[in-house]
């Protein structure tokens, strides 16, 4: 008999993933002076993206900034007709943060990327004037 206490991740997602292997830059909002952080993405999907990183995580709902070269993929198209661009890169929010079952040293980051229409949010205008500053 199967357990139906906890539904298998698969069947949560909305979207299919795509394997996906690249070094990822994010930066994490709300924070008094965010610096650049690296982790690697692990797959992808039009509604968000998997990464690892060994620094600190972000807290779960915060808001990250991620420079990562999604044009190489075949739903580029798809997440960026929907999400929101600032700077060239994907601006999400942290629905799932996990110590990697295989590492302890590693940490799974799960985001989901925003839409276009959150642009004009007070959030989303406070992170789009600090990467301003920090490219400047």
């Amino acid at each position: 008999m199967a357990n139906t206490d906890k539904p298998n991740l698969q069947d949560r997602r909305e979207y299919f993933r795509v394997n996906f292997k690249t070094p990822v830059e994010f930066r994490t909002y709300p924070s008094k002076a965010p610096q650049a952080q690296r982790g690697s993405s692990q797959n992808i999907s039009q509604s968000g993206i998997l990464f690892q990183t060994e620094n600190i995580p972000p807290q779960l709902s915060s808001l990250v900034w991620m420079n990562l070269d999604i044009r190489t993929l075949s739903i580029c198209k798809e997440i960026e007709r929907k999400a929101l661009v600032l700077n060239n890169g994907l601006v999400g929010k942290v629905v799932r943060v996990e110590e990697d079952a295989d590492n302890m040293r590693l940490y799974d980051i799960g985001v989901c990327f925003l839409t276009r229409d959150k642009k004009e949010s007070s959030e989303i205008k406070e992170i789009a004037a600090t990467l301003v500053k920090t490219s400047q």
